[in-house]
Order: structure tokens, then C-alpha cells, then sequence
């Protein structure tokens, strides 16, 4: 067996214990990873949708050319501007509608009022205060089945410029107060009915600002106003794992179990056990790797018979001498032997050779031919 085995050995003996627990360790990781992966998983609560719905109320307006100017012929059609001249088109039409979707059967009801607004408002920390407030009604009581993706349109016509006298008379009733006056075309719409299976009786408001001037009306048309809603419910689902999961408890359940029973039986065996012989060829190499620096490969001559010569028992005694007499250590490149000469005397040490081969360097007994 050669050097890497042999260590690999040695490393097994000294940490037997040690070993054994952390691959028992890994054995209990890779049973959960292998339980829970394959024989009981375990659920997850999770939140399905059932159904949803999504609405929609918006408005469109436009006003028509009543007093022709040389800009804006008597007759034409302005849609959907911004702002509106009072002396050219002083009255404002336009329609409310209101839509929805939904993603099962569903059958509603839906009453649409459409007012013209007026109030006193003053903005205060607390939101807003208002001072007064009155309704006039522009088109009452449309009423309509509405299946999903159907509509209800509703039609209204205000003459802008009364209603700005409309509003500041009503605030001179009330003794002109510091608010800030408004107008608005609001819809309210009353629905009714089935969506999505569930039962539906609810009222939403949808408001048109309307900013009277001097000589010009602005209409502040925020766009489509959505509102939407789903229904889900709770499910319990069976929990799902990854490949590194399924697949990796087995790996290490059966991969430790395999390992801890190996070094049981080469320990019960003695098949991991070091003779004494590996463990002194072991300590060699592991000295003789350590203090390489102080080691260099020469061919080692034969010495005068009044040269003092001693063995020592191990590399580390040599180079401890070698580090006392400021000498480096020679190895011979024919047989290996370690020698330190301090020039009248000659410290020697043979290496231990390598179990299970047939050398027989460094050993004292060794015979010699004749």
C-alpha cells in the first residue's frame, strides 16, 4: 500500500470517533432530507383565486359651437377639451358610462342617476368642511340589466353658464361664505344582482369637476375611475421539493451509512491498523518533509578512522544537531542515509525503509556480500 493509502489509514485510526459521529450526523440529515422528500412531504396552505371582476365608470364630454367666432365656426363640435369658452359654447354635453368584466356568470342590475352638484368647501387639517351643498337633477331613473362586458350609458346636458350663476346665487343665500364654491356632473350608480355566483347590492359615486371663470369653463376629467375585487380560498397542497432535495437525502443516507460501516469493519478487521514499521516509515516522511530546507542531496564519502561517528535515532535529533553545529544535513543519493559532519565529528541517521518492500536501507543488520 503506498504513502497516500497509508496516511489515509493513519488519519482513519487517529479520528476514528471523531469520523464515526459526523457521519452518523450526515446519515440523520440525509434520513429527514429522505423522509420528508419521499415519505411524507407535508402540506403548504396556499391562496387560490376563484373569480375576480374588474369595473369601470368614466365620463365623455363635449360642447357645441352656440355663438360662432372667426376660430370657432357656429354649429362645430368640440369634444373632450380641457377648457370650453362660456360666450362660445356655454352649455356642456356628454354621457357617463359604466362597464365590468367578470370571470364567471354574472347578472346585475345597475340604476344610474346623473346630478349637477353644488357646494361651499374649505380644505381644513381635518379634510374638508362644507359650508353647504345642493343637488339639481340632470337624468334620473335609467335603469338596466348588465351582464360582464355590457355597458350603461347615460346621457347629460349642462348649460355651464347658469350653472355658475346658479352656484354663487345659492352661496348669497347662505351670506356668501369664505368656502371654495364648485360644480360637478356626479353619477351615482345603484347595482344590483349576481357577480361571480355572489350577491351584489351596492352604490358608487363617479364625480366631473366642473371650474367655471370668467370667460372660460375647465373640465377636469380624471379618466376611467376602476374599481375591482376577487374571491379566493385557502387550499392545502402537498409541499414540492427540489432535485438537490429528493435526490441528495438518499445520496447522503446511504453514502454515510456506507462510510461509517467501512470504517467499522476495517477497524473491527484490523485492516485499518498500522503496524509499527508503517507508523515509523509514516513519521520519517513527515520529518523528512518538514525540514526539507535544511536537507540537500549530495554523495556522502567515506571518513578518516579518527572521525567520531554517532547514530541517532531520529531525523528530528539530526537536525537538531545540524541546527547546534550551524552544519547542513547531506543525504546520500545512494542509499539515503542522513548525516550531519562537523569535520571531526559525523552524526549519522539510517531512515526506516519503506513496508512491504525488500529494501534494506538504513538497516544497521543488514548483511553485506563477501
Amino acid at each position: 500500500m503506498g504513502l497516500l493509502g497509508r496516511e489515509i489509514r493513519r488519519t482513519v485510526v487517529d479520528n476514528y470517533e471523531l469520523l464515526l459521529i459526523c457521519l452518523i450526523a450526515i446519515a440523520a440529515v440525509g434520513g429527514y432530507l429522505t423522509y420528508t422528500g419521499h415519505v411524507a412531504p407535508g402540506t403548504d396552505t396556499t391562496t387560490r383565486q376563484v373569480s375576480s371582476w374588474q369595473s369601470s365608470g368614466s365620463f365623455s364630454h363635449n360642447a357645441t359651437v352656440r355663438n360662432g367666432t372667426s376660430a370657432f365656426p357656429e354649429g362645430e363640435v368640440l369634444e373632450d377639451q380641457p377648457v370650453y369658452l362660456r360666450t362660445v359654447a356655454p352649455v356642456l354635453d356628454g354621457a357617463f358610462t359604466y362597464t365590468y368584466s367578470a370571470s364567471n356568470e354574472s347578472d346585475l342590475t345597475a340604476s344610474a342617476d346623473v346630478f349637477v352638484q353644488y357646494r361651499s368647501v374649505e380644505s381644513t387639517q381635518n379634510g374638508e368642511l362644507v359650508y353647504w351643498e345642493v343637488k339639481r337633477p340632470l337624468t334620473q331613473g335609467t335603469v338596466q340589466s348588465l351582464a360582464a362586458g355590457e355597458r350603461l350609458t347615460v346621457p347629460f346636458s349642462l348649460n355651464v353658464s347658469r350653472a355658475a350663476e346658479t352656484v354663487r346665487r345659492i352661496d348669497s343665500e347662505h351670506g356668501q361664505t369664505s368656502g371654495r364654491l364648485e360644480m360637478a356632473v356626479v353619477s351615482q350608480v345603484a347595482l344590483s344582482g349576481t357577480r361571480n355566483g355572489q350577491s351584489v347590492d351596492t352604490t358608487r359615486t363617479y364625480r366631473l369637476p366642473i371650474i367655471p371663470r370668467q370667460s372660460s369653463y375647465r373640465v377636469e376629467n380624471a379618466g376611467p375611475v376602476p374599481n375591482s375585487g376577487d374571491r379566493t380560498v385557502e387550499a392545502q397542497v402537498e409541499k414540492a421539493y427540489g432535485p438537490i432535495w429528493t435526490l441528495g437525502g438518499p445520496v447522503l443516507l446511504l453514502g454515510s451509512f456506507s462510510g461509517a460501516a467501512a470504517i467499522v469493519y476495517g477497524r473491527t478487521t484490523d485492516y485499518l491498523t498500522l503496524t509499527d514499521a508503517e507508523r515509523r516509515w509514516l513519521a520519517y516522511k513527515s520529518a523528512r518533509e518538514e525540514f526539507d530546507d535544511w536537507i540537500t542531496v549530495g554523495r556522502a564519502d567515506p571518513v578518516d578512522d579518527d572521525v567520531w561517528t554517532t547514530s541517532v535515532d531520529s531525523l528530528v535529533g539530526l537536525v537538531d544537531v545540524a541546527i547546534d553545529t550551524e552544519e547542513r544535513i547531506i543525504e546520500s543519493d545512494s542509499d539515503s542515509e542522513l548525516i550531519v559532519y562537523t569535520g571531526d565529528r559525523l552524526f549519522r541517521y539510517a531512515p526506516p525503509p519503506e513496508p512491504g518492500t525488500d529494501s534494506t536501507v538504513g538497516n544497521s543488520d543488514a548483511e553485506t556480500p563477501d
